[in-house]
């Protein structure tokens, strides 16, 4: 995995919580950070993608829009659930329509 060097500058306070919980769990530093911050970004993520879809769903954005901001592969993705849930929801419709029909019929 390739990977690129931030540097961030943190309140002395935390750092200091830092050194801390990373003497307590006997763990380097900067690999606590990375796990923690790629735990945090992981669930970020899906958190927004979740709204973004939501908003695509309801048609407040369009594919386009979902494009420019996560690229074509994730916005095809959210095409592909948006289509299937149409058709779910039609078929499951139908069949109610016939379900009431056979019993009342």
């Amino acid at each position: 995995m390739q990977t690129k060097q931030v540097n961030i500058r943190v309140p002395t306070d935390l750092l200091d919580d830092l050194d801390i919980v990373s003497k307590l769990l006997k763990v380097n530093k900067s690999e606590w950070i990375k796990t923690k911050l790629a735990e945090d970004i992981h669930k970020e993520k899906n958190q927004l993608l979740l709204e973004l879809s939501n908003l695509y769903t309801k048609g407040i954005i369009s594919k386009k829009e979902v494009q420019n901001l996560v690229g074509s592969e994730i916005a095809n993705q959210m095409e592909s659930i948006h289509k299937t849930a149409k058709r779910s929801v039609k078929a499951g419709i139908e069949y109610g329509k016939q379900l009431k029909k056979a019993i009342s019929g």
